[in-house]
């Protein structure tokens, strides 16, 4: 999966699944290297929710890199000097403070945090978008019962806030396995909005559109050929992003792949 801090943080991405390596595209000299980044893979997303039936790899990489989660596993660098995920280290995203009792965790929201539309986040949207991954089944339930998430009144909404999650039992992976990719905070109100007596969590909305808090939301999506991400200006989840628009091209060939680059 795509390192998320890399990815925002540099100039530099990774070639989701191609043989070639991406590179920068710029329509004129005198903007900054940074203004676009050009990825360019074999495949692409086929779902922009990473809560979505059969999701795939390519959309895991678009919403992590489009959606927070309270809290996210900070980076260690091996000896060869490649980075990596820390299982046991963890970084504020959406919480700017985690207190773990005996049998559960509570986590305080940042003040000022939004959502991309300019909605701010509050402990219902956190309780409903943890509500949701314990809830559709498939791998985003798997990933949280993995950390003994399994039950909705394990999320309780103390204030606007603030947010408790009680411990059905003790759990060593309770906490890092809030910090994956599944447990993110969604825009409850706006999928709601979207949602059906048959789709009661809004899963053919956000399989469409992203609808979330993250460094980019994608503003483009043409499954199979493209996919165009705009920074979050807003974004209060780390530093900003150095690149301000990626656009994701999906070209088959290796060899057209090579040829575009």
């Amino acid at each position: 999966m795509m390192r998320r801090r890399d990815f925002l943080t540099s100039g530099i991405g990774l070639a989701a699944g191609g043989l070639a390596a991406p590179a920068i595209f710029s329509p004129a000299k005198a903007q900054a290297r940074q203004e676009t980044l050009l990825i360019v893979s074999e495949s692409g997303p086929n779902n922009l929710d990473i809560h979505g039936v059969g999701t795939n790899v390519p959309g895991y990489e678009v919403s992590w890199n489009c959606y927070d989660r309270l809290i996210s596993h900070g980076m260690k660098t091996n000896a060869e000097g490649t980075p990596y995920y820390d299982r046991d280290k963890f970084v504020p995203e959406l919480a700017e403070d985690m207190n773990i009792g005996d049998m559960s965790v509570t986590f305080k929201l940042k003040k000022g945090v939004t959502f991309q539309d300019g909605t701010p986040i509050t402990a219902k949207d956190v309780k409903w978008s943890l509500d949701r991954a314990v809830s559709v089944g498939g791998f985003p339930t798997f990933q949280m019962s993995a950390g003994s998430l399994l039950k909705t009144e394990q999320f309780v909404v103390v204030d606007d806030n603030t947010v408790r999650i009680d411990f059905l039992r003790k759990d060593r992976l309770t906490i890092p396995d809030l910090a994956v990719v599944v447990p993110c905070v969604i825009n409850s109100e706006l999928v709601k909005k979207n949602a059906t007596a048959t789709d009661p969590w809004g899963l053919e909305y956000t399989k469409q559109n992203t609808a979330g808090s993250g460094a980019y939301k994608v503003t483009r999506w043409t499954p199979g050929t493209e996919v165009v991400l705009e920074r979050n200006e807003n974004w209060k989840g780390g530093k900003l992003p150095a690149v301000r628009r990626i656009i994701w091209r999906m070209v088959p060939s290796a060899g057209n792949r090579r040829a575009l680059l």
